[in-house]
């Protein structure tokens, strides 16, 4: 058969990441359409898609025969007594009961996991109801499980479940967006009052930046307090160290300090009674 006359194409099977069952049933698909291709062609074919490990055991499996003259009617024996492993059927069908719904895993998903979960539990006439069964009791707490709970076991079909949940999960989703669109709240705001809201933004961002960066010993701004030079100087207005008078917050000017003797003498400062001396102490305005 010449390789124009070829359809569709056949992956090399490598046993240490492959699954035989899937790649025999590529094969005799592939010799379906390629019809074409004599009995003695098919073992050559066989092993010409065979990896280099899977090629050496295979040769090792039909010793002391010789692989290339292996029917492939041979091969498929040898293949499926090596790479078909023996099932426990209550070991698959322990999986089959224990397994539940995963997170964030959708209705279609779980259906299709029910129904790979149950191809080696040999049900028999059973399959249909038990995978029904397990469908809805494998769901989780919810719309689409309580919908289900509502119809009857009896007549209940696996399509018919998956149809309801699908249903289910969709009329949900629509609803968790139109809330999530009406929490969202729209505000108008004029030119007019948009404008004079930044402009008195501004106005306060930078007063508050002024007041929060100007050095509180000696009011100037390109440096903190902790990093003035005036920090250990004395104020002349109320004697405190820490400040200057030019931020005092006690500030106070002493004014016109005299004795009666002064005023009534002409401030010579000479009186009889020096006890009786009083002074006159007035703070400016």
């Amino acid at each position: 058969m010449s390789s124009t006359t070829v359809i569709g194409t056949l992956s090399v099977f490598d046993h240490r990441s492959q699954d035989w069952d899937i790649f025999y049933s590529r094969l005799v698909q592939f010799l379906k359409l390629n019809s074409g291709i004599k009995a003695e062609q098919k073992c050559a074919l066989l092993l010409t898609h065979l990896a280099d490990d899977t090629y050496r055991l295979v040769s090792n499996l039909v010793h002391p025969r010789v692989l290339e003259e292996t029917t492939f009617e041979q091969l498929i024996t040898v293949f499926d007594g090596h790479f078909k492993p023996k099932r426990c059927v209550f070991a698959d069908r322990a999986k089959f009961y224990e397994a539940k719904r995963a997170a964030g895993e959708s209705v279609e998903e779980w259906a299709a996991r029910i129904r790979g979960l149950a191809v080696h539990c040999v049900f028999g006439s059973s399959l249909e109801k038990l995978i029904t069964d397990k469908f809805v009791l494998g769901l989780n707490a919810g719309p689409e499980k309580d919908r289900l709970f509502e119809q009857d076991a009896t007549t209940l079909t696996f399509t018919k479940a998956l149809e309801i949940a699908q249903q289910t999960a969709c009329a949900r989703q629509v609803r968790q967006q139109q809330i999530q669109v009406k929490e969202e709240h729209v505000y108008r705001v004029d030119a007019t009052t948009r404008a004079g809201a930044c402009a008195s933004g501004r106005a306060g961002c930078a007063a508050a930046a002024t007041a929060q960066h100007r050095c509180t010993v000696c009011g100037l701004k390109s440096h903190s307090a902790v990093q003035c030079k005036y920090k250990k100087y004395k104020c002349r207005s109320c004697g405190v160290v820490g400040h200057l008078s030019k931020v005092c917050k006690n500030k106070a000017r002493l004014h016109n300090i005299a004795t009666e003797s002064e005023s009534s003498s002409g401030g010579n400062g000479q009186h009889d009674c020096v006890e009786c001396e009083l002074y006159n102490l007035r703070l400016s305005n």
